[in-house]
């Protein structure tokens, strides 16, 4: 009876090898490849065949793995694989360039699964690739795609620039200047580059709503009326009309609309408060607010850096996000920060309420 269960046992090992064997050899888009430790090459399948070119006699026995590696960094790739699998007992995916017998470089996604032995020990690698080279050609064309896009955005942001600055010298500088300090402090906040770049890029234009107000009003060499101010804070609702409706890869329109507004909800055009308010506007904000004071004005002179940062410290928690404030003084005081221009630093000299 033993006997029988033996022979059972061991037809039903015998069948279940032969299928699993027919099954690899059958996979004729996917390669299965088993290496020993020292990179001979164990097993090689038809898919392998089909993807790389060489023949299985002429590869099997032989330490010749580093064959279908294009290049150093795909071989120090595919060794770095193997020490992790060694040291860790456990298999990993990897992207590797590889190229064929016939010199044609493609890319494959690789699943790399140790082999141990009857203690347990690992005695070899066996990977199963696929040809991924059509979708990475996809994502290089994409990426390409994507970089010609900002080109062409990055170059309306700097004509629109150039138009501002035509009517208005001051605004222009004046912008630069925020957008340099709000770059800054994304990145002192550890933002991502893709936040960084466009913070920098909204502020370059963050006042584009003034080219609707009479260039005299921008210029005027005293304090505005009641009614001429009621026109300057219309300039963020007419930026956003200007801009909404082209698709920058960041939300340049939405972040103008909001640069005036305050976390109380004191500021405008819509009241808008706390969490209502995106970080970028936030950023924005204080970054225009100590610019503007530490900056010679038409009708004032500078306030200077000191008055500047005692603003936004004294109001930070009520009218400006108290982590921007943190950033924005320490980028000040421990890294040295300092505007472009010797306006920047000039003493106070009067006595006015800065006009945002």
């Amino acid at each position: 009876m033993k006997s029988n269960q033996k022979s059972y046992k061991h037809m039903r090992e015998d069948e279940k090898n032969k299928l699993l064997s027919n099954i690899l050899e059958s996979s004729s888009a996917v390669s299965i490849i088993s290496t020993d430790l020292n990179q001979n090459i164990l097993y090689w399948n038809t898919g392998a065949e089909n993807i790389f070119g060489y023949e299985s006699s002429e590869v099997v026995g032989k330490k010749k793995i580093n064959l279908i590696y294009d290049g150093a960094e795909s071989k120090r790739n595919a060794l770095l694989a193997k020490k992790i699998i060694v040291s860790t007992k456990k298999g990993t995916e990897c992207e590797l360039r590889q190229i064929t017998k016939d010199r044609k470089k493609l890319w494959s996604r690789m699943t790399l699964s140790p082999r141990f032995d009857d203690n347990g020990e690992v005695t070899g690698i066996l990977g199963i690739g696929i040809d991924i080279t059509k979708h990475k050609e996809s994502e290089h064309h994409l990426r390409e795609t994507m970089k010609k896009l900002k080109q062409t955005l990055t170059g309306i942001i700097h004509a629109t620039e150039l138009i501002i600055e035509t009517r208005d010298p001051y605004t222009a500088g004046h912008q630069r200047r925020v957008a340099l300090l709000a770059k800054t402090i994304a990145e002192h906040m550890k933002l991502s580059e893709q936040q960084v770049e466009g913070i920098y890029m909204v502020g370059m234009i963050h006042d584009v709503g003034k080219i609707s107000i009479p260039a005299e009003i921008l210029s005027m060499p005293r304090r505005l009326t009641p009614a001429e101010f009621n026109l300057i804070k219309n300039h963020p609702q007419a930026g956003f009309d200007i801009l909404k409706n082209i698709d920058f890869p960041w939300p340049i329109a939405d972040i103008i609309l909001q640069h005036h507004e305050r976390i109380d909800g004191t500021g405008y055009p819509k009241g808008l408060s706390g969490k209502d308010i995106s970080l970028e506007a936030k950023i924005l904000m204080v970054s225009d607010v100590v610019e503007a004071m530490a900056s010679h004005r038409p009708y004032r002179a500078a306030f200077g850096i000191e008055r500047a940062l005692g603003e936004i410290k004294q109001n930070s928690g009520i009218l400006y996000d108290p982590d921007v404030v943190d950033s924005c003084i320490e980028v000040f005081e421990n890294e040295k920060y300092r505007f472009e221009n010797n306006e920047s630093i000039s003493p106070l000299l009067t006595e006015i309420n800065v006009l945002p």
